[in-house]
């Protein structure tokens, strides 16, 4: 072979993964931006003012300031600024990479096997390192989804990212008594290996879930057969991917806008009206049902859970409500269950709120 000709066999190998090779440039760069420049750093953050007083149990700092003496809709509405601002760099993260999932699942669809249980813990594997809370975990999750990935891929990613965060991890066994750290991370382990994938498999055998969108949308959700032609040139196959995933990321940001500001409106008038102290002063059965229904329902920013439940820990509320909130607060939230009832399943998201709050009530009377 001819110098020439071996020259020009080389450069075609080179020519040929352009897409595979922009698709991991991609996650690469957009994975080290958000855990270097922003999360990595807040969560050390957050780390040293554990059991220091935090600005509500749905963000740690405000914006806005809220003062008791302002009008309620005033406070309402400045809360619910304060959770957006909290929620804007990890939401735009996972809808950025949201997208850029559903965009590598089209041109390389994922096969990860029919074991729903394994598949379960393979997706909470990935999910250790991301360092996203259970709400902006759902655009993530949408992507998997929508790229024609597993539910319980995508699920056990979205219980794993928030709470098994190695600084996470570390700050709730520092913060928590051992026996309430303990508890917690056995009952995640529980429904990332058991539950999630059980309960997929008996509402399966039922109906097969309906993951993908039947509307015109939809249409970019479906997966495409493709070739690699060595004749396709860099900036083409560049442009071809740009335009996918501006595409995958538009799909994302008007579902995940409307359910950010239903969340933010819904979780400030909670936060403003209901009367917490008096609450958390009660340690009646049906007013411990009512609070984890509550703290199950709140979307709250990664950590925040073992911040609160470590500040009402420090300031002698009783450890039923301390344990509580550690095993409801930011493990789920309106925002998966919305996800899962709108593009996945409605018993599965049921049976996932009622779980959580059930749990979270159990634990409580318990402790």
């Amino acid at each position: 072979m001819t110098a020439s000709a071996s020259a020009t066999s080389l450069w075609t190998r080179w020519r040929c993964p352009y897409r595979a090779l922009i698709l991991a440039a991609s996650v690469i760069g957009l994975l080290c931006l958000f855990w270097f420049a922003s999360r990595y750093p807040q969560l050390y953050k957050k780390a040293a003012h554990l059991g220091q007083d935090v600005a509500s149990m749905a963000f740690s700092s405000e914006l806005l300031h809220v003062e008791v003496a302002m009008p309620w809709w005033k406070r309402i509405v400045f809360t619910a600024v304060n959770w957006l601002d909290s929620m804007k760099i990890g939401m735009s993260f996972a809808v950025a990479f949201g997208a850029l999932l559903h965009t590598i699942l089209k041109y390389y669809p994922l096969k990860i096997g029919s074991n729903l249980y394994l598949n379960s813990v393979k997706g909470a594997l990935i999910g250790v390192p991301a360092g996203v809370c259970a709400n902006c975990s759902v655009p993530v999750a949408c992507g998997v989804t929508r790229g024609n990935g597993r539910i319980e891929v995508a699920l056990g990613f979205l219980f794993s990212s928030p709470n098994f965060n190695p600084v996470v991890l570390m700050m709730t066994f520092t913060a928590l008594p051992l026996a309430m750290a303990v508890t917690k991370y056995a009952v995640l382990l529980f429904v990332i290996a058991v539950l999630v994938p059980g309960v997929i498999k008996l509402l399966e055998r039922r109906s097969p879930m309906k993951v993908l969108t039947t509307d015109d949308e939809g249409a970019a959700c479906s997966i495409s057969s493709f070739a690699l032609p060595c004749t396709e040139r860099f900036l083409d196959v560049l442009g071809e991917l740009a335009k996918e995933f501006v595409r995958n990321a538009w799909m994302l940001i008007k579902p995940t806008l409307t359910i950010m500001l239903l969340a933010s409106i819904v979780s400030a008038i909670l936060l403003v009206l209901v009367p917490w102290s008096s609450l958390l002063t009660n340690t009646a059965p049906l007013m411990m049902m009512l609070v984890a229904l509550l703290a199950t329902f709140m979307p709250v920013p990664i950590a925040l859970d073992v911040m609160f439940a470590a500040l009402l820990l420090r300031q002698g509320v009783a450890h039923g409500y301390v344990m509580l909130f550690a095993m409801t607060l930011g493990i789920y939230s309106i925002v998966p269950s919305i996800y899962l009832w709108r593009e996945v399943s409605k018993p599965l998201s049921v049976i996932l709120f009622a779980f959580f709050a059930l749990v979270g009530w159990i634990c409580g009377m318990i402790f």
